[in-house]
């Protein structure tokens, strides 16, 4: 693309309302403007960038190549300039407005929204969304705000703003607890674990490494009804150790296999765009005070 004068946040926001709308006039509606207007603007803005950006038929206006190419740095724009009119308007350049946080479905259920009802009180202003799922939400076209991903990201756009080592343990109820021998083996564990289509999802293959003809007793895709069945005495569960007083699993009694189970990793994850809006820095600060409280490593 060759570019002849800087691009405004006019050209950006013609771009994307057309993007999100499909059509010319659609984004007219949008913006409030006439469809020639729109249509004059994006012929304006393809003329600059010497590249067509929209793909005009039957279906409406799609994106091309180039377009796409573009997509992400307009919606990271659009979400500045959100972040520059709540503060024209006089609203808290901290916690208020909307914000999307995303995490396994694990820590979304035991760790975010504890961590929610904690920050609820403080900043009460602020609207979350937790998306919890199995796989990750692209934050480089904002999915999401900032996530607890396993794993350092390695994709160039997106940064880490923390890193914790997470000690993990053995847990079950206490009525399944008083089932079992005075000293445990592996082997006499009724494990409760993932079944398909997440088998690869640990500690299925942990377990099933250490544990010949590895058969749990009970298993689902849903982390919920996994984390029923434990609550009720099902079998036991490998789980994050945690120190969180509104904990779901605050009843559970960690089981003493005499074994070292390996650290789990946990990376705050954002956009390096956005890591510096105060909203998302905000939440971020907090999370990482949180988790660096809440998860405790072996001693």
């Amino acid at each position: 693309m060759d570019i002849s004068g800087d691009l405004s946040w006019d050209d950006a926001q013609t771009f994307l309302a057309v993007a999100e709308q499909r059509t010319f006039s659609a984004a007219a509606r949008q913006l409030g403007c006439g469809q020639p207007t729109i249509s004059r603007k994006i012929a304006d803005l393809e003329g600059r960038l010497g590249v067509q950006l929209f793909q005009r038929g039957k279906q409406g206006a799609l994106l091309t190549g180039a377009g796409a190419r573009l997509l992400p740095a307009a919606e990271q724009m659009a979400r500045w300039a959100g972040e520059f009119q709540r503060l024209a308007r006089g609203e808290s350049p901290g916690l208020a407005g909307p914000l999307r946080l995303a995490a396994p479905p694990g820590l979304a259920v035991d760790f975010l929204a504890p961590f929610a009802a904690v920050l609820r009180e403080e900043a009460p202003e602020l609207r979350l969304e937790v998306l919890a799922s199995i796989e990750h939400v692209d934050l480089s076209r904002g999915a999401a705000d900032l996530a607890i991903r396993t794993r350092e990201p390695r994709e160039p756009e997106l940064t880490s703003l923390h890193r914790a080592q997470v000690a993990l343990g053995v847990f079950a109820a206490p009525s399944y607890l008083a089932r079992l021998p005075a000293k445990p083996s592996l082997a006499d564990i009724d494990w409760i674990t993932w079944s398909f289509p997440y088998l690869h999802l640990e500690p299925r293959p942990t377990l099933e490494g250490a544990i010949d003809g590895f058969e749990p007793a009970f298993s689902s895709d849903n982390y919920l009804v996994l984390k029923s069945a434990l609550m009720r005495g099902v079998g036991a569960m490998i789980l994050e150790r945690t120190t969180h007083p509104l904990a779901l699993d605050a009843e559970l009694v960690e089981i003493d296999l005499g074994i070292d189970l390996p650290e789990s990793e946990l990376h705050l994850v954002c956009a390096k765009s956005t890591q510096y809006v105060p909203r998302v820095r905000a939440v971020a600060d907090r999370l990482i005070a949180e988790m660096a409280r809440v998860f405790e490593r072996k001693s």
